[in-house]
């Protein structure tokens, strides 16, 4: 196990903050090719998600589902993929990636091989358009993740909101 003492998502951000409090922090993961990259970290040394307690578990994944479905409603990806690998950095955090058929790597995870010229769909022009699109629409998506978050949780105690709060708030988003 990664002492918390050498774990860089112990001592460093992982990126843009967009939301923090005592419980975690969602950041933008500034990937250059997937524009919509989110990450949701846990502020505590732990290393697998069996770690957390139940109300943390079920904390944590309410507010992974709650940036996808911010994505979804401001990208329209063709998929969202979630991933908790935790392989190189240890650290119980959540990447929330929104996807596109047309991207570098689509089907496969962002972390593999990319496509091969002949396989990938006629249209980099259109993906660097697509990209340069969905940079357009980030501070709005930036915006609504701190607003839902705020809204959501109580900086001062740092708790977990009560489950009834996120399903209110991830229906606000879907119908909205």
């Amino acid at each position: 196990m990664t002492a918390p003492t050498e774990c860089p998502l112990c001592h460093g951000d992982g990126g843009a903050v967009l939301f923090r409090n005592a419980f975690l922090r969602v950041i933008d993961a500034q990937e250059a090719d997937y524009p919509a990259f989110t990450r949701v970290i846990l502020n505590r040394h732990a290393q697998e998600m069996t770690d957390l307690n139940q109300a943390e578990r079920s904390g944590l994944m309410s507010a992974v589902y709650l940036v996808e479905a911010l994505q979804r409603r401001h990208f329209q990806p063709d998929k969202i993929n979630l991933a908790q690998l935790g392989n190189m950095v240890p650290h119980v955090h959540w990447h929330i990636i929104a996807r596109f058929a047309d991207d570098k790597h689509f089907p496969n995870p962002i972390w593999g091989m990319p496509r091969e010229a002949a396989d990938a769909p006629d249209g980099s022009h259109e993906t660097a358009r697509r990209n340069a699109h969905i940079r357009q629409l980030l501070p709005a998506y930036h915006q609504d993740i701190t607003q839902s978050f705020t809204a959501l949780f109580d900086e001062v105690a740092g708790t977990v909101p009560e489950q009834t709060r996120f399903e209110q708030t991830l229906q606000r988003i879907t119908d909205g």
